[in-house]
């Protein structure tokens, strides 16, 4: 079985192309569900990064936008089917006695779960998706050094699976590589039984042996991965039972250790064993191994600085499989590169791309859905592009500027503080953002905010006075404030264009007290290399939010210095350490809520982060050729889950054609916002 979801993973954009950083969590159904609700290092930058109420110099247009034209799709898609390729063991290795895991194994004693269909039943198969990605990534790995990229997050999850998956709905474990599981009465020891079923894209069945080898992989200090090296190293290798059983034991007591495990994409231990993590990133840096998943990437499909294809496999193991029944229904998906967000909105609006995911307030009210509520585009009005709130339960991502808290003068609580106080944000959402957003005062918005956190407005008043106490109280010939000489001076580094009103705003402002803000722009991939390798010095960036937070790889000591993690910050608290690793051996959810809060106040009361505003919903826009499910999204997946859960449908792209041609309105048109998971009113 795939796994519905992406983590958000480079915990990336936030609503948008992301997570950078983060484990690759996921059933083995490509649900955004297991992505969101578990990457533990979400972290968002850009169109892969935050998602934030940006605005654009672009005027509106009454029609579909003028733009340079870009190449057909079809010039880079490749129509030559996938061959077929024969399975080893069709129906399982039947030299493996059943009570050891092989055909005919009853599981007496163990767990397991029939979820029943998880895709739509009307749901078809076939034909192309088009979308973009911001920039090229620098590899195109599921693990090692970078690899925390929003498109290598959505590949994973299409071609490679995980031992276990999660409901979308009902969030209990479901089979996907593993048919059944148990877990000792002391909650130390997990025991696996690998689907016999199970097998690679290129015939060779998925065995115990390649969990083992994914293991030693992701333990191996050449591989550079600390972010999931330190949520597996909790567990010792996987001891092999059988071809198709194996257990592992816990050193550590944590709730979230079954999780953690059942979500690690596994790789084929036929391509890997043996492979030290330096001989893995230099091998498959831009290549991929055989996938166990529904997709996969050919060669000929990766075009550098161009674009990739993803394409459908039709051997793919788990198409025998309930559960995938309506899910992974797209023949190719295609990811074009498109660097400015700009030019990928109007391309969208064009018709060049098929599907975009709206996170700029001033393009969807002024320019998709209108102020007034009429659109000035045409070809939504007609119904030909669809553009749709979808609200649902997925955990909100925080969206903010992260602080290099290493060195002067960010180092100073005061100072990052000032700065926060000298960010309008109620005034940049009404005048920017078509008051579409809410302000952040959390870490955890929702029930883990600490209720203590106040809310940081904006007062240039106490940004001085603050400043002052951290001892810039003399100023040169510019005005700009001064300690022991050294002029305050701070570089914000962005990527998106559309940032750029905001900071202006906010550059004045910090100039009129005496802050010199400089704004340097580069594009996502050396934003990206410059959190990594922690150059910058203030920057966009966002959390992705999860269901089971973890806030290990954000918040702990040990990552703060760890090259790679998401502690971008550089966070350091003895409180916060002792809280965590309370919150992470307490099997009980309430309780780890209450813990939650507590280290949301200890972290909102260092900031870390200059917090800005979440947006409540999914704002998308897509052309109305494409199936959906009811609900269009999961109840606590987002926007990724097109490329799982969508399907092309010929019926619905032959009225599109027939009425633009006609001029003529098209009468399927969804409804304008979406509220599938709101209680329903109560009855008097």
């Amino acid at each position: 079985m795939m796994s519905f979801g992406s983590p958000p993973s480079r915990d990336n954009p936030s609503k948008q192309p992301p997570l950078r950083g983060k484990l690759p969590l996921g059933p083995g159904m490509c649900w955004v569900c297991w992505l969101t609700l578990l990457t533990l290092v979400g972290f968002i930058i850009g169109c892969g990064g935050p998602s934030k109420p940006s605005d654009s110099p672009s005027k509106p247009t009454a029609t579909t936008p003028k733009v340079e034209e870009a190449p057909p799709v079809e010039q880079f898609v490749s129509t030559e089917p996938l061959p077929t390729v024969e399975k080893e063991f069709p129906q399982g290795d039947t030299s493996v006695p059943a009570e050891q895991g092989g055909p005919g194994f009853k599981g007496e004693g163990w767990e397991t779960a029939n979820p029943g269909p998880l895709g739509a039943a009307g749901a078809k198969r076939g034909g192309l998706i088009v979308s973009y990605i911001p920039s090229w990534p620098e590899n195109l790995r599921v693990y090692g050094t970078g690899n925390n990229t929003f498109l290598n997050s959505i590949i994973e999850g299409l071609c490679y699976e995980s031992l276990c998956g999660m409901h979308p709905e009902t969030l209990e474990t479901i089979p996907s590589l593993a048919s059944h599981w148990k877990v000792s009465e002391d909650k130390m020891k997990f025991t696996f039984r690998i689907n016999p079923l199970a097998h690679w894209s290129d015939g060779k069945p998925v065995v115990a042996e390649d969990v083992a080898a994914t293991y030693r992989l992701i333990m191996d200090d050449t591989l550079v991965d600390p972010m999931n090296k330190v949520v597996i190293s909790v567990m010792d290798e996987p001891k092999i039972i059988s071809k198709y059983m194996f257990e592992v034991t816990c050193k550590e007591k944590h709730w979230r250790n079954f999780l953690t495990f059942t979500a690690m994409k596994i790789l084929p231990a036929h391509e890997i064993k043996g492979m030290t993590g330096a001989d893995f990133l230099k091998k498959y840096n831009f290549s991929y191994t055989a996938t166990s998943g529904p997709y996969v990437v050919r060669q000929s499909d990766i075009q550098k600085n161009v674009g990739l294809t993803v394409s459908r496999r039709e051997d793919y193991w788990g198409d025998s499989q309930e559960a995938n029944k309506g899910l992974n229904n797209f023949s190719r998906i295609r990811f074009i590169v498109i660097r400015d967000g700009r030019l990928a909105f109007d391309k969208a609006c064009k018709g060049e791309l098929d599907f975009y995911n709206v996170n700029t307030a001033k393009w969807w009210v002024e320019e998709v859905v209108g102020d007034k509520g009429t659109s000035p585009l045409e070809q939504v009005r007609q119904g030909y592009l669809v553009a749709q709130k979808v609200f649902n339960r997925s955990p909100t991502t925080v969206q903010g500027d992260v602080f290099n808290m290493r060195n002067a003068p960010l180092d100073d609580k005061r100072v990052r503080l000032a700065l926060a106080h000298m960010f309008d944000r109620r005034k940049l959402i009404e005048k920017f953002a078509y008051n579409e957003y809410l302000p952040l005062k959390s870490y955890y918005p929702g029930d883990a905010e600490n209720p203590n956190n106040k809310m940081v407005e904006y007062d240039p008043k106490r940004a001085l006075a603050l400043l002052g106490e951290a001892g810039f109280k003399e100023r040169d010939s510019d005005g700009v404030l001064m300690r022991n000489g050294q002029r305050l001076t701070v570089t914000l580094t962005y990527d998106e264009p559309g940032f750029l009103k905001y900071y202006t705003a906010y550059q004045e402002t910090c100039r009129k007290v005496g802050v010199e803000i400089v704004l340097k722009q580069v594009d996502d991939a050396a934003l990206w290399k410059s959190l990594q390798e922690r150059t910058f010095q203030f920057a966009p960036g966002g959390l992705t939010g999860m269901l089971f937070p973890d806030p290990r790889a954000h918040w702990t000591s040990k990552m703060a210095e760890s090259r790679g993690s998401n502690n971008f910050a550089g966070f350091n608290s003895k409180e916060a350490d002792e809280i965590i690793a309370k919150y992470d051996k307490n099997f009980d959810v309430k309780e780890r809520t209450v813990l939650l809060r507590e280290l949301d106040g200890v972290v909102f009361n260092e900031h870390p982060y200059m917090l800005q505003w979440y947006l409540p919903c999914e704002r998308v826009i897509w052309w109305n050729k494409f199936g959906r499910p009811k609900t269009v999204f999961t109840k606590y997946g987002d926007w990724r889950e097109v490329f799982s859960t969508w399907w092309f449908d010929p019926e619905l792209d032959a009225e599109l054609k027939k009425a633009r041609a006609a001029g003529s309105k098209l009468e399927n048109i969804p409804p304008r916002e979406l509220r599938p998971w709101d209680k329903p009113a109560a009855q008097p």
